[in-house]
């Protein structure tokens, strides 16, 4: 047994120097400094931004811009598939719930632009959201026009209409 544990080490090492004692010869070892590289003149760059697209801005922007884009998802929709669901008013700033045709409810205020043709709302009552609508007829001329948006119908309507 004494002979294969000879065999062994002695097969395991070729040198006659430990391993540590080589990590540190080779510590001890001076350093050659790196080559000298001999400087290589740089041309001074600057950056030229004209007739350049901003990297930080949003691309989609800039293909649909600012005024086509839709800013809420109530202009989405066409005020008669818009549905007036709540009404909180009495107060400075009265507001309303409107319902798309999915489902979802939207609070707005006096000022806020609704429907497709981005309507303004005027004015909010206990019973009524007032839409003003601007579009632009076949003979180019701008016309306004008033939309209610009630929250029941009053018995009059429902009297004359059925």
């Amino acid at each position: 047994m004494a002979m294969v544990g000879a065999g062994v080490f002695m097969a395991c090492g070729d040198s006659d120097v430990a391993p540590s004692q080589q990590a540190r010869a080779d510590a001890a070892k001076p350093v050659s400094p790196p080559p000298q590289v001999a400087a290589v003149p740089v041309a001074e760059f600057t950056y030229d931004a004209a007739n350049r697209r901003d990297p930080f801005r949003s691309f989609v922007q800039g293909l649909y811009g600012a005024d086509e884009g839709v800013a809420s998802p109530l202009e989405r929709f066409d005020l008669s598939q818009l549905t007036l669901m709540a009404i909180v008013w009495g107060t400075d700033a009265p507001k309303a719930l409107i319902r798309d045709p999915a489902g979802k409810g939207y609070v707005v205020s006096e000022g806020a632009i609704v429907g497709k043709n981005k309507g303004r709302i005027v004015s909010i009552g206990d019973n009524l959201v007032l839409v003003k609508e601007t579009y632009v007829d076949h003979l180019d001329r701008a016309t306004t026009k008033a939309v209610e948006m009630r929250l029941h119908e009053t018995q009059d309507a429902e009297s004359q209409g059925g």
